[in-house]
Protein backbone atom coordinates (compact mmCIF):
# COMPACT_ATOMS: atom_id res chain seq x y z
CA UNK A 1 0.00 0.00 0.00
CA UNK A 2 1.31 3.63 -0.97
CA UNK A 3 1.41 6.07 1.82
CA UNK A 4 -0.58 8.20 -0.52
CA UNK A 5 -3.18 6.10 0.75
CA UNK A 6 -3.15 7.38 4.39
CA UNK A 7 -4.96 9.77 6.16
CA UNK A 8 -3.00 12.75 6.49
CA UNK A 9 -2.08 13.44 10.58
CA UNK A 10 -3.79 16.50 10.65
CA UNK A 11 -7.22 14.13 9.14
CA UNK A 12 -6.61 11.57 12.16
CA UNK A 13 -6.65 14.33 14.56
CA UNK A 14 -9.49 15.71 13.28
CA UNK A 15 -11.46 12.48 13.11
CA UNK A 16 -10.20 11.12 16.96
CA UNK A 17 -11.18 14.97 18.15
CA UNK A 18 -14.58 14.37 16.44
CA UNK A 19 -15.09 10.99 18.14
CA UNK A 20 -14.07 12.54 21.21
CA UNK A 21 -16.25 15.26 21.07
CA UNK A 22 -19.76 13.01 19.70
CA UNK A 23 -18.88 11.01 23.09
CA UNK A 24 -19.29 14.14 25.10
CA UNK A 25 -21.98 15.71 23.64
CA UNK A 26 -23.97 12.38 23.25
CA UNK A 27 -23.58 12.44 27.05
CA UNK A 28 -23.90 16.10 28.40
CA UNK A 29 -27.00 15.72 25.90
CA UNK A 30 -28.54 12.97 28.01
CA UNK A 31 -27.40 14.13 31.44
CA UNK A 32 -25.22 11.32 31.64
CA UNK A 33 -21.75 12.86 31.48
CA UNK A 34 -21.92 16.36 32.58
CA UNK A 35 -18.60 18.86 32.43
CA UNK A 36 -17.65 20.55 35.84
CA UNK A 37 -18.88 23.75 33.68
CA UNK A 38 -22.86 22.07 32.94
CA UNK A 39 -25.84 24.60 33.30
CA UNK A 40 -28.19 24.19 35.64
CA UNK A 41 -30.68 22.46 33.06
CA UNK A 42 -28.22 19.48 32.56
CA UNK A 43 -28.03 19.48 36.94
CA UNK A 44 -31.90 19.71 36.47
CA UNK A 45 -31.45 16.98 33.81
CA UNK A 46 -29.50 14.40 35.84
CA UNK A 47 -31.74 14.67 38.68
CA UNK A 48 -34.59 14.19 37.13
CA UNK A 49 -32.96 11.21 35.20
CA UNK A 50 -31.39 9.90 38.83
CA UNK A 51 -35.39 10.35 40.19
CA UNK A 52 -36.85 8.37 37.12
CA UNK A 53 -33.74 5.22 37.80
CA UNK A 54 -34.34 5.64 41.33
CA UNK A 55 -38.21 5.60 41.35
CA UNK A 56 -38.19 2.41 39.07
CA UNK A 57 -35.49 0.23 40.93
CA UNK A 58 -38.15 1.35 43.96
CA UNK A 59 -40.73 -0.05 42.01
CA UNK A 60 -39.08 -3.85 41.14
CA UNK A 61 -37.44 -3.71 44.74
CA UNK A 62 -41.41 -3.25 45.94
CA UNK A 63 -42.79 -5.99 43.59
CA UNK A 64 -39.85 -8.37 45.05
CA UNK A 65 -41.00 -7.77 48.42
CA UNK A 66 -45.00 -8.14 47.55
CA UNK A 67 -43.99 -11.37 45.94
CA UNK A 68 -41.87 -12.70 48.88
CA UNK A 69 -44.68 -11.45 51.45
CA UNK A 70 -47.79 -12.25 49.84
CA UNK A 71 -47.66 -15.38 47.43
CA UNK A 72 -44.44 -16.77 47.28
CA UNK A 73 -43.64 -17.75 44.07
CA UNK A 74 -40.03 -19.05 42.74
CA UNK A 75 -41.40 -18.34 39.25
CA UNK A 76 -41.81 -15.01 40.01
CA UNK A 77 -38.88 -14.07 41.91
CA UNK A 78 -37.19 -15.41 38.72
CA UNK A 79 -38.71 -13.64 36.49
CA UNK A 80 -38.38 -9.99 38.74
CA UNK A 81 -34.87 -10.54 40.20
CA UNK A 82 -32.76 -10.01 37.04
CA UNK A 83 -34.94 -6.71 36.22
CA UNK A 84 -34.05 -5.57 39.78
CA UNK A 85 -30.44 -6.06 39.27
CA UNK A 86 -29.78 -4.13 36.48
CA UNK A 87 -31.53 -1.57 37.70
CA UNK A 88 -29.58 -0.86 40.29
CA UNK A 89 -26.32 -1.23 38.67
CA UNK A 90 -27.13 1.08 36.33
CA UNK A 91 -27.88 3.55 39.27
CA UNK A 92 -24.79 2.91 40.82
CA UNK A 93 -22.79 3.23 37.66
CA UNK A 94 -25.00 6.51 36.57
CA UNK A 95 -24.07 7.90 39.93
CA UNK A 96 -20.48 6.99 40.38
CA UNK A 97 -20.02 8.48 36.93
CA UNK A 98 -21.64 11.86 38.29
CA UNK A 99 -19.56 12.08 41.61
CA UNK A 100 -16.04 11.43 39.38
CA UNK A 101 -16.83 14.21 36.85
CA UNK A 102 -13.81 15.85 37.43
CA UNK A 103 -11.90 12.24 36.51
CA UNK A 104 -13.86 12.16 33.36
CA UNK A 105 -13.05 15.85 32.58
CA UNK A 106 -8.91 14.83 32.98
CA UNK A 107 -9.03 12.01 31.07
CA UNK A 108 -10.99 14.12 28.12
CA UNK A 109 -8.73 16.84 28.28
CA UNK A 110 -6.13 14.20 28.30
CA UNK A 111 -7.11 12.76 24.94
CA UNK A 112 -7.67 15.96 23.32
CA UNK A 113 -4.28 17.80 24.52
CA UNK A 114 -1.62 15.76 26.13
CA UNK A 115 -1.96 12.55 23.89
CA UNK A 116 -0.62 14.60 20.52
CA UNK A 117 2.71 15.39 22.25
CA UNK A 118 3.41 10.83 22.18
CA UNK A 119 1.96 10.95 18.48
CA UNK A 120 4.27 11.46 15.52
CA UNK A 121 3.94 12.46 12.32
CA UNK A 122 4.87 8.66 11.12
CA UNK A 123 3.69 6.23 8.82
CA UNK A 124 3.83 3.50 12.04
CA UNK A 125 1.70 6.02 13.99
CA UNK A 126 -0.49 6.96 12.03
CA UNK A 127 -1.60 3.34 11.59
CA UNK A 128 -1.84 2.99 15.16
CA UNK A 129 -4.38 5.95 15.24
CA UNK A 130 -6.42 4.38 12.05
CA UNK A 131 -6.59 1.39 14.25
CA UNK A 132 -7.78 2.73 16.75
CA UNK A 133 -10.49 5.56 15.63
CA UNK A 134 -13.78 4.72 15.35
CA UNK A 135 -16.49 6.98 13.65
CA UNK A 136 -19.53 6.64 15.47
CA UNK A 137 -21.65 8.36 13.43
CA UNK A 138 -21.34 6.51 10.81
CA UNK A 139 -21.66 3.20 12.80
CA UNK A 140 -25.11 4.51 15.13
CA UNK A 141 -26.97 7.25 13.42
CA UNK A 142 -29.00 6.13 10.91
CA UNK A 143 -29.76 2.93 12.44
CA UNK A 144 -32.27 3.27 15.33
CA UNK A 145 -33.32 0.13 17.63
CA UNK A 146 -36.91 0.39 19.48
CA UNK A 147 -36.49 -1.62 22.37
CA UNK A 148 -40.03 -2.81 23.78
CA UNK A 149 -39.31 -5.07 26.62
CA UNK A 150 -41.50 -3.70 29.08
CA UNK A 151 -40.65 -5.10 32.95
CA UNK A 152 -43.33 -6.24 35.51
CA UNK A 153 -43.58 -3.96 38.11
CA UNK A 154 -46.43 -3.39 41.06
CA UNK A 155 -48.45 -0.56 40.40
CA UNK A 156 -50.67 0.93 43.26
CA UNK A 157 -53.82 1.00 40.74
CA UNK A 158 -55.03 -1.85 38.30
CA UNK A 159 -52.45 -2.57 35.96
CA UNK A 160 -55.07 -3.88 33.60
CA UNK A 161 -57.64 -0.82 33.42
CA UNK A 162 -54.36 1.21 33.15
CA UNK A 163 -53.02 -1.02 30.49
CA UNK A 164 -51.61 2.18 28.31
CA UNK A 165 -50.55 4.56 30.85
CA UNK A 166 -48.32 1.17 32.62
CA UNK A 167 -47.37 0.10 29.32
CA UNK A 168 -45.79 3.95 28.38
CA UNK A 169 -44.40 3.93 31.39
CA UNK A 170 -42.39 1.00 31.11
CA UNK A 171 -41.36 0.59 27.89
CA UNK A 172 -40.04 4.68 28.79
CA UNK A 173 -38.25 3.87 31.63
CA UNK A 174 -36.99 0.54 29.55
CA UNK A 175 -35.36 3.29 26.57
CA UNK A 176 -33.98 4.99 29.49
CA UNK A 177 -31.95 2.44 31.11
CA UNK A 178 -31.07 0.67 27.96
CA UNK A 179 -29.79 4.25 26.63
CA UNK A 180 -27.70 4.94 29.38
CA UNK A 181 -26.38 1.05 30.01
CA UNK A 182 -25.05 1.53 26.26
CA UNK A 183 -23.45 4.96 26.60
CA UNK A 184 -21.53 4.05 29.73
CA UNK A 185 -20.02 1.25 27.86
CA UNK A 186 -19.18 3.31 25.14
CA UNK A 187 -17.76 6.04 27.32
CA UNK A 188 -15.68 3.12 28.87
CA UNK A 189 -14.71 1.21 26.00
CA UNK A 190 -13.48 4.42 24.56
CA UNK A 191 -11.92 5.36 27.58
CA UNK A 192 -9.84 1.90 27.07
CA UNK A 193 -9.23 1.90 23.73
CA UNK A 194 -7.81 5.24 23.74
CA UNK A 195 -5.38 4.11 26.80
CA UNK A 196 -4.90 1.14 24.32
CA UNK A 197 -3.70 2.86 22.00
CA UNK A 198 -1.23 5.82 23.90
CA UNK A 199 0.38 2.66 25.29
CA UNK A 200 0.81 0.96 22.05
CA UNK A 201 2.00 4.01 20.65
CA UNK A 202 4.58 4.61 23.48
CA UNK A 203 5.62 0.87 22.36
CA UNK A 204 6.30 1.81 18.91
CA UNK A 205 8.43 4.75 20.52
CA UNK A 206 10.49 3.09 23.23
CA UNK A 207 11.10 0.26 20.01
CA UNK A 208 12.86 3.06 18.02
CA UNK A 209 14.54 4.64 21.16
CA UNK A 210 18.12 4.32 19.88
CA UNK A 211 18.12 4.87 16.26
CA UNK A 212 20.15 3.54 13.77
CA UNK A 213 21.78 7.01 13.35
CA UNK A 214 22.27 6.74 16.87
CA UNK A 215 24.36 3.93 16.95
CA UNK A 216 26.41 4.95 14.25
CA UNK A 217 26.88 7.95 16.41
CA UNK A 218 27.62 6.32 19.37
CA UNK A 219 29.88 3.40 17.92
CA UNK A 220 31.89 6.28 15.84
CA UNK A 221 32.18 8.51 18.91
CA UNK A 222 30.52 11.69 17.11
CA UNK A 223 28.50 14.06 19.15
CA UNK A 224 28.19 10.79 21.84
CA UNK A 225 26.81 13.19 24.98
CA UNK A 226 24.54 15.00 22.56
CA UNK A 227 23.01 11.70 21.05
CA UNK A 228 22.84 10.19 24.62
CA UNK A 229 21.37 13.16 26.15
CA UNK A 230 18.60 13.07 23.13
CA UNK A 231 18.13 9.31 24.18
CA UNK A 232 17.79 10.15 27.80
CA UNK A 233 15.62 12.95 27.05
CA UNK A 234 12.87 10.65 24.71
CA UNK A 235 13.07 8.01 27.65
CA UNK A 236 11.78 10.38 30.37
CA UNK A 237 9.28 11.56 27.78
CA UNK A 238 8.04 7.94 27.71
CA UNK A 239 8.61 7.36 31.21
CA UNK A 240 6.43 10.18 32.13
CA UNK A 241 3.75 9.57 29.72
CA UNK A 242 3.42 6.23 31.03
CA UNK A 243 2.93 7.33 34.74
CA UNK A 244 0.34 9.62 34.53
CA UNK A 245 -1.39 6.71 32.20
CA UNK A 246 -1.30 5.14 35.72
CA UNK A 247 -2.84 7.87 37.17
CA UNK A 248 -5.42 7.98 35.14
CA UNK A 249 -6.20 3.81 35.24
CA UNK A 250 -6.44 3.84 38.50
CA UNK A 251 -8.95 6.75 38.92
CA UNK A 252 -11.05 4.66 36.83
CA UNK A 253 -10.71 1.46 38.05
CA UNK A 254 -11.72 3.01 41.44
CA UNK A 255 -14.89 4.76 39.38
CA UNK A 256 -15.43 1.37 37.65
CA UNK A 257 -14.82 -0.90 40.74
CA UNK A 258 -18.54 -1.12 42.26
CA UNK A 259 -20.15 -1.84 38.74
CA UNK A 260 -17.80 -4.60 37.84
CA UNK A 261 -17.62 -5.78 41.46
CA UNK A 262 -21.65 -6.23 41.05
CA UNK A 263 -21.21 -7.76 37.31
CA UNK A 264 -18.92 -10.43 38.79
CA UNK A 265 -20.87 -11.18 42.00
CA UNK A 266 -24.57 -11.00 40.39
CA UNK A 267 -23.98 -11.45 36.73
CA UNK A 268 -23.74 -15.20 37.08
CA UNK A 269 -27.16 -15.15 38.76
CA UNK A 270 -28.77 -12.93 36.10
CA UNK A 271 -27.92 -14.35 33.41
CA UNK A 272 -28.82 -17.97 34.24
CA UNK A 273 -32.29 -16.68 35.66
CA UNK A 274 -32.63 -15.11 32.61
CA UNK A 275 -32.10 -18.26 30.48
CA UNK A 276 -33.92 -20.33 32.81
CA UNK A 277 -36.59 -17.93 32.55
CA UNK A 278 -36.47 -17.84 28.34
CA UNK A 279 -36.39 -21.83 28.41
CA UNK A 280 -39.65 -22.54 30.60
CA UNK A 281 -41.80 -20.20 29.70
CA UNK A 282 -45.05 -20.87 26.99
CA UNK A 283 -45.60 -17.20 25.74
CA UNK A 284 -43.56 -16.61 22.77
CA UNK A 285 -43.32 -13.04 23.69
CA UNK A 286 -41.61 -13.33 27.03
CA UNK A 287 -39.63 -16.17 25.85
CA UNK A 288 -38.18 -13.48 23.25
CA UNK A 289 -37.75 -10.81 25.59
CA UNK A 290 -35.48 -12.95 28.40
CA UNK A 291 -33.57 -13.97 25.67
CA UNK A 292 -32.46 -10.79 24.28
CA UNK A 293 -32.47 -9.85 28.56
CA UNK A 294 -30.10 -13.18 28.64
CA UNK A 295 -28.00 -11.64 25.68
CA UNK A 296 -27.44 -8.56 27.25
CA UNK A 297 -26.06 -9.48 30.23
CA UNK A 298 -23.96 -11.77 28.53
CA UNK A 299 -22.61 -9.29 26.52
CA UNK A 300 -22.44 -6.79 29.42
CA UNK A 301 -20.33 -9.37 31.05
CA UNK A 302 -18.32 -9.71 28.19
CA UNK A 303 -17.77 -6.01 27.39
CA UNK A 304 -16.04 -5.78 30.97
CA UNK A 305 -13.96 -8.20 30.94
CA UNK A 306 -12.21 -7.49 27.64
CA UNK A 307 -11.84 -3.91 28.89
CA UNK A 308 -9.42 -5.29 31.64
CA UNK A 309 -8.02 -8.06 29.05
CA UNK A 310 -6.88 -5.52 26.35
CA UNK A 311 -5.61 -3.14 28.49
CA UNK A 312 -3.31 -5.92 30.44
CA UNK A 313 -2.40 -7.31 26.87
CA UNK A 314 -1.57 -4.19 25.89
CA UNK A 315 0.59 -2.97 28.87
CA UNK A 316 2.17 -6.36 28.68
CA UNK A 317 3.30 -5.23 24.98
CA UNK A 318 4.67 -2.21 26.29
CA UNK A 319 6.79 -4.31 28.79
CA UNK A 320 8.15 -6.60 25.22
CA UNK A 321 8.86 -3.37 23.66
CA UNK A 322 11.84 -2.20 25.67
CA UNK A 323 14.13 -5.62 24.82
CA UNK A 324 13.50 -4.38 21.19
CA UNK A 325 15.35 -1.32 21.61
CA UNK A 326 18.75 -1.31 21.35
CA UNK A 327 19.54 -0.79 25.09
CA UNK A 328 23.15 -1.84 24.90
CA UNK A 329 24.24 1.28 23.00
CA UNK A 330 22.92 3.52 25.98
CA UNK A 331 25.28 5.16 28.51
CA UNK A 332 24.93 3.61 32.21
CA UNK A 333 22.18 6.25 33.70
CA UNK A 334 19.72 5.68 30.81
CA UNK A 335 20.21 1.70 31.13
CA UNK A 336 19.42 1.89 34.98
CA UNK A 337 16.51 4.13 33.92
CA UNK A 338 15.32 1.37 31.75
CA UNK A 339 15.77 -0.99 34.16
CA UNK A 340 13.87 0.33 36.80
CA UNK A 341 10.71 1.09 33.86
CA UNK A 342 11.28 -2.60 32.98
CA UNK A 343 10.35 -3.43 36.99
CA UNK A 344 7.88 -0.91 36.62
CA UNK A 345 5.88 -1.99 33.61
CA UNK A 346 6.08 -5.81 34.55
CA UNK A 347 2.91 -5.39 37.06
CA UNK A 348 0.28 -4.80 33.91
CA UNK A 349 -2.27 -2.24 34.14
CA UNK A 350 -5.61 -3.85 34.75
CA UNK A 351 -8.97 -3.37 35.56
CA UNK A 352 -10.44 -4.91 39.15
CA UNK A 353 -13.83 -5.87 40.68
CA UNK A 354 -12.91 -3.65 43.70
CA UNK A 355 -8.97 -4.97 43.98
CA UNK A 356 -11.30 -8.85 44.55
CA UNK A 357 -10.67 -9.91 40.70
CA UNK A 358 -9.14 -8.61 38.26
CA UNK A 359 -11.47 -8.43 34.98
CA UNK A 360 -10.58 -10.44 32.13
CA UNK A 361 -11.63 -13.06 29.78
CA UNK A 362 -10.58 -15.99 32.22
CA UNK A 363 -13.32 -14.02 35.02
CA UNK A 364 -15.86 -14.00 32.05
CA UNK A 365 -15.31 -17.62 31.41
CA UNK A 366 -15.66 -18.76 35.11
CA UNK A 367 -18.89 -16.32 35.00
CA UNK A 368 -20.20 -18.59 32.32
CA UNK A 369 -19.13 -21.59 33.74
CA UNK A 370 -21.10 -20.38 37.04
CA UNK A 371 -23.93 -19.40 35.29
CA UNK A 372 -24.35 -22.88 33.43
CA UNK A 373 -23.50 -25.24 36.94
CA UNK A 374 -26.85 -22.81 38.32
CA UNK A 375 -28.86 -23.13 35.05
CA UNK A 376 -28.53 -26.93 35.05
CA UNK A 377 -29.40 -26.98 39.04
CA UNK A 378 -32.46 -25.02 38.20
CA UNK A 379 -33.42 -26.83 35.09
CA UNK A 380 -33.03 -29.67 36.81
CA UNK A 381 -35.00 -28.54 40.09
CA UNK A 382 -38.17 -27.34 37.56
CA UNK A 383 -37.87 -30.73 36.47
CA UNK A 384 -38.77 -32.30 39.16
Amino acid sequence: MSKSKYKTYDDLKQDFLGEMDFISNIGAKFFIYLSKSHSKLSTNGFYFTYGLLFLVTTQLIATLCLICINNFDWFEVINVTPNTGVCMMILVKYVKIHKNKEVYDEIFKHFRFDLWEAIADTTEHKLILNRFIMVYQNNIVGKEKQYLYPFDGWYPFDKQQWYNTAYIWESFMTTVVIFIFVFINILHISFTRYICMELKILGNTMEGLITDDDVVKIKGGKETEQTHYKIKTKLKFIISKHQYLAKIISDLDNVLGDGMFLTYAFGSVFICLTAFTATVVDDLYKSMRYFSFFCSLLLEVFIQCIMGQLLSDHSNKLEKAIYFADWVYADSDTKKMLLIFLMRVQKPFEFSAKGYLNMNLEAFSGICSLSYQFFNLLRTAYSE
